[in-house]
């Protein structure tokens, strides 16, 4: 919806599932997209088809993990692995310069106190159906 033109992400999954013996039972989307309305209607759209169906783009990680009723891994977002006391992982003053001034900005990358964030997911291995999800997010000791 926000990023630039590219063919229709259902469609393609379509096309690329009906291809697909050579996939085999546990398949994992990665929707990289800014709208969460997009990712949600994805998972729902490929819910029973393929293992897990994941958001990325935004950086920040969603609170909605879940097994859909037709056996897929869904999360919205799953966040970033990064700095968490920044903008999207760069440094918050040089980022407030920009939106305050309106002016271009070199975007430094900040550093301190990086997160890991994701999910785990368990699959069935027989039917390539998830079981479970759980969402992480874990502190890089020393950082």
């Amino acid at each position: 919806m926000f990023l630039a033109p590219a063919d229709c992400p259902f469609r393609a999954a379509d096309q690329i599932l009906k291809s697909g013996s050579h996939l085999g039972k546990m398949i994992v989307v990665d929707v990289h997209a800014e709208a969460t309305s997009e990712k949600i209607a994805l998972g729902r759209y490929l819910d029973g088809r393929v293992s897990a169906v994941v958001g990325s783009h935004t950086h920040v990680q969603t609170a909605d993990e879940a097994i859909l009723p037709k056996g897929t891994a869904f999360l919205t977002d799953l966040g970033m692995t990064g700095p968490k006391d920044s903008v999207l992982g760069r440094d918050v003053e040089s980022v407030l310069h920009k939106f305050l001034t309106g002016m271009p900005s070199q975007f430094k990358v900040a550093t301190g106190d990086v997160r890991l964030e994701g999910v785990l997911i368990t699959v069935d291995e027989k039917t390539g159906k998830a079981t479970a999800i759980k969402r992480i997010q874990e502190k890089i000791p020393g950082s």
